[in-house]
């Protein structure tokens, strides 16, 4: 005998009360968190802005320390001359390039370049001019002017530059880290409340 296949009724179909709802809820939250782990700053961001601080914070070290070094030794143990300005070029914006000087050393003639200061040099020196300047016994090479040796500059377009620019970075830095870390602990503690209670 063939068994009669029970039918069912239309209210066993019916889904549970507040289904619709909680699902809806649920969507929401998923959007929510969804919507705030895309605007988490990557950690690849952040340490790519890092290496940038780094970088430009080096670089404004190398203006800074060798020429506070030079300047130091040139005060303690410079030897004051005249030097002859053999060459003065400029720069594609007009900057003074590497000048050339000539003066008489511990041992002859002494034909060399005049130091940078935090990557800048002096201006108004033409070729033919004679300026004062303090040379390195030990090394004629490090040679400053004079002016300069006793009253360097606070500081140079070139390092204030790449202080501003290193500054910068180090802000968006601690930005992105200080937001991404907001961020997550709020995600965290949308995904840790329980259903009901979003």
């Amino acid at each position: 005998m063939r068994k009669k296949k029970k039918r069912r009724s239309r209210s066993d179909w019916t889904l549970p009360p507040n289904i619709a709802k909680r699902n809806a809820d649920q969507r929401k939250a998923r959007d929510v968190i969804a919507d705030r782990r895309r605007k988490v700053p990557q950690r690849r961001l952040i340490i790519g802005l890092s290496a940038a601080f780094i970088a430009t914070f080096g670089l404004f070290l190398g203006f800074y320390i060798p020429s506070h070094s030079l300047v130091a030794d040139l005060q303690s143990r410079g030897v004051s001359t005249r030097a002859e300005v053999t060459s003065s070029p400029r720069d594609k914006y007009g900057n003074p390039g590497n000048i050339k000087v000539k003066f008489d050393g511990p041992e002859g003639g002494v034909e060399t370049q005049l130091h940078d200061w935090g990557g800048m040099r002096p201006d108004g020196l033409t070729p033919g001019s004679h300026v004062p300047v303090v040379y390195d016994p030990l090394d004629p090479s490090r040679v400053l002017t004079a002016q300069w040796v006793n009253d360097p500059p606070a500081v140079t377009l070139p390092m204030l530059g790449a202080l501003l620019v290193s500054l910068f970075f180090l802000t968006a830095v601690i930005v992105g880290t200080v937001r991404r870390r907001i961020l997550l602990n709020e995600g965290r503690a949308v995904e840790a409340t329980p259903e009901h209670e979003r």
